[in-house]
C-alpha cells in the first residue's frame, strides 16, 4: 500500500497499490514463506532471497512488506529497487547496482537491500556480473532476486539464494482480500459476483484486484454478464449455447453464430477457445474424440497465437466439431 495524505490522490491510487500489503502480517496467503521469513529477519540472519512464480502471487509485495518492516522512514536510503525487463545489461550491474552494494551508511549495522524484478530478464553476462557483485558485498548487503522462471536464473545465482515458490493464490485467500477491498470502498457487489471475478482471476491477485475496480467503475449493477463483458471474457450460457450450435446445427448456421457472437459481445476467437476446452471436459462423448477436440481447439490457440486468419481458424473450428458430431453418431 502507498500511504498517501491527500484523499483526491489516494482516490486515484490503482487499487493494487492502495491495498499493497505495508507489513507482513498483510501479505494474503503463503503463511509458511512469511514465517520463515520473519524468523530470517527477527533473528538478523536474512539470506540472499530467491523469489519465483507465476505473476500476481505475491512476490514483489511480501519483500516490500519486509524491506517497510525492517527499515521503516530508512526506506528509500537503504533499498535499491530494479526492474531487471527494463535494466537487464552488464551495465547496470557494474554501475548502479555495485555503487550501491559498495557504499555503507556510517554507524550502520543494517544491510542493505537489493531487489531485482524479472531478473530472469537479465542477459547472462550480467547474471555472472551479479554473482560477483554478491559475493564481494554479502556482508553489508543483502539480495533479493524476484523471477517467474527459475530456470532462467544460473545455477551460479540460484545457488547463493534462498528459494521460495510463490503459487497461485488459494481461492479463499483471494476472496478473503477481495472483500476486504470491498468493504475499505464501500463497494456492494454479491458473494457469487466476488467468486465469478476471482475465478477469472486464475490466482493472480494484481490481475483479480484490476479486474474488480475495472467493474467498480464501469457497471451500476453487477451481474455475471457485466463482468464478463467488462473483462472480455466469454459467460458459461454462451459457451453453453456454442456448444449447442456445433455439436446440432449446421455449418453454415454455426460460423454466422460464431461471427454474431463476436460482434455484439466483442469476443476474439482466442477468448472462446479456453472456455470451450474446459466445457469440453464435463461432455459426455468417446474419449478419443473428446482428445481430438482438445488437441485441435490446442492447434487453433497456437495458431492465433502466430496472427493466422481468424476466419480460418474459426472454420478449422466448426469442422473439428462436425467431425465429432459424425463419430458420436457413428458410434451411437
Amino acid at each position: 500500500m502507498v500511504c498517501v495524505d491527500d484523499p483526491s490522490v489516494n482516490r486515484a491510487l490503482p487499487w493494487t497499490e492502495k491495498y499493497r500489503p505495508v507489513g507482513l502480517s498483510e501479505v494474503v496467503a503463503h503463511k509458511a514463506i512469511v514465517d520463515v521469513i520473519n524468523k530470517f529477519a527477527d533473528g538478523g540472519q536474512l539470506p540472499h532471497l530467491l523469489f519465483h512464480g507465476p505473476p500476481g502471487t505475491g512476490k514483489t509485495s511480501t519483500i516490500l512488506a519486509l524491506a517497510k518492516e525492517l527499515y521503516g522512514l530508512n526506506f528509500s536510503n537503504m533499498v535499491l529497487e530494479l526492474n531487471a525487463s527494463d535494466a537487464r545489461g552488464i551495465n547496470v550491474v557494474r554501475d548502479e547496482i555495485q555503487s550501491f552494494a559498495s557504499t555503507m551508511r556510517p554507524f550502520s549495522t543494517t544491510f542493505k537491500l537489493v531487489i531485482m524484478d524479472e531478473c530472469d530478464s537479465m542477459t547472462k553476462d550480467a547474471q555472472f556480473a551479479l554473482r560477483r557483485i554478491m559475493e564481494k558485498y554479502t556482508q553489508h548487503t543483502r539480495f533479493c532476486l524476484i523471477c517467474n522462471y527459475a530456470s532462467k536464473v544460473i545455477p551460479a545465482l540460484q545457488s547463493r539464494c534462498t528459494k521460495f515458490r510463490f503459487s497461485p493464490i488459494a481461492s479463499g485467500d483471494m476472496l478473503q482480500r477481495l472483500r476486504h477491498i470491498v468493504n475499505s470502498e464501500n463497494f456492494s457487489i454479491s458473494d457469487n459476483s466476488l467468486a465469478t471475478i476471482q475465478k477469472l482471476g486464475e490466482g493472480d491477485m494484481r490481475k483479480t484486484v484490476n479486474i474488480l475496480q475495472s467493474v467498480s467503475l464501469s457497471a451500476s449493477v453487477v451481474t455475471d454478464d457485466a463482468i464478463h463483458l467488462i473483462t472480455g471474457h466469454v459467460g458459461q450460457l454462451q459457451v453453453d449455447e456454442l456448444l449447442r450450435f456445433l455439436l446440432n446445427e449446421p455449418l453454415q448456421g454455426t460460423f454466422e453464430h460464431f461471427n454474431r457472437l463476436k460482434c455484439t459481445q466483442n469476443f476474439a476467437l482466442v477468448d472462446i477457445v479456453k472456455p470451450l476446452s474446459e466445457s469440453l471436459l464435463t461432455l459426455h462423448m468417446a474419449a478419443g474424440t473428446r482428445a481430438r477436440l482438445l488437441r485441435g481447439l490446442s492447434d487453433i490457440e497456437y495458431s492465433l497465437s502466430f496472427a493466422c486468419s481468424e476466419k480460418n481458424q474459426t472454420l478449422y473450428l466448426i469442422s473439428l466439431f462436425h467431425q465429432a458430431r459424425f463419430e458420436m453418431t457413428r458410434h451411437s
